[in-house]
């Protein structure tokens, strides 16, 4: 640094010398502005600069050539152009957007529930025994899928009274925020109600009439078909129409109110199926349900009664 400093002022003075005699600046007044330079001052040399031309105006050229001069011999390097930043590819962000959106749409919930208790029955098979019953639901954005299964059994002085399964498989596609066409299969068993097995498949138009979170209400119809083996031996296939509504009441944060019934109506005989269900929670994901149900066929085997009515008493936990 010091080199640098030293080269700086000799060539300083020698532009100084290289002026003619009359025009050069006293040495007392160049060594003033030199050190003014060399302090880096610019408004500080401004003065020096300003004072000495007023001192001696036949050195003015030479006072700015001693400034140009130092300027010249201490310019920085112009830097280089920086290189131009490199252009944003968006091509790829594009396809990981779209791959987004069909992740997001193929993104399926799963929910379902496990219930085991014990119920207590009137009609054709009077008295108290188990229950057990499973659901699990799968749903997309514009699909869904249910499945349900419940059974009873009872036994009295080791004689079967009451064996009743019912098993359903139900597929929803949504082609508007509350409306939907559904399909339905379903199978039930109930000796005591008079029939060995029963088939039952129907499909038509849902419609959500209310979807908030504390109240929903849905409804649906369509034509079915049912297929029915009797306890008589004789087989039965009728088409019969199908009318269901849900409906989901949240009471409380922690008490819910269900209610679900169904009719299937034809010819040789109706169906109505109605289950109320009252739930509390109770710890976690495990709640407490008291349930009712109500059975009615109009036109049942001979020697059976019309209603059934089942209370159960079960635990639940969701999943």
């Amino acid at each position: 640094m010091l080199l640098r400093i030293a080269l700086t002022s000799a060539f300083v003075l020698c532009a100084c010398a290289a002026l003619p005699l009359a025009a050069q600046t006293p040495e007392p007044v160049a060594r003033l502005i030199d050190t003014a330079l060399q302090s880096g001052d610019a408004a500080g040399l401004d003065a020096v600069v300003r004072y000495a031309k007023q001192a001696y105006p036949q050195s003015a050229e030479a006072i700015d050539a001693q400034v140009a001069a130092f300027r010249a011999a201490n310019a920085a390097p112009a830097p280089a152009p920086a290189p131009a930043p490199a252009p944003v590819v968006t091509a790829a962000a594009e396809p990981k957007t779209e791959q987004a959106k069909v992740e997001q749409a193929a993104a399926v919930k799963y929910s379902g529930e496990g219930e085991l208790g014990a119920f207590t029955t009137t009609g054709n098979a009077p008295g108290i025994g188990l229950a057990a019953g499973l659901k699990l639901v799968a749903e997309g954005d514009d699909w869904r899928l249910g499945l349900l299964g419940r059974a009873d059994y009872q036994e009295t002085s080791n004689v079967v009274v009451r064996e009743q399964y019912r098993v359903s498989a139900e597929p929803n596609y949504k082609f508007n925020q509350r409306g939907y066409v559904y399909g339905l299969g379903q199978y039930e068993q109930d000796r005591f109600q008079g029939f060995h097995a029963r088939y039952s498949l129907s499909g038509g138009v849902g419609y959500s009439i209310l979807t908030g979170e504390n109240a929903q209400l849905s409804v649906k119809a369509g034509p079915a078909w049912r297929f029915t083996r009797l306890v008589t031996g004789m087989d039965e296939s009728v088409l019969a129409g199908l009318a269901s509504v849900d409906i989901k009441l949240k009471l409380t944060p922690t008490i819910q109110l269900t209610e679900a019934a169904s009719a299937y109506v034809d010819e040789e005989r109706s169906t109505l199926f109605s289950v109320a269900a009252l739930d509390s929670q109770l710890i976690g994901k495990l709640k407490a349900r008291l349930s009712y149900t109500i059975q009615y066929e109009s036109n049942p085997a001979l020697g059976r009664a019309p209603t059934d009515t089942t209370s159960r008493l079960t635990l639940v936990y969701g999943f």
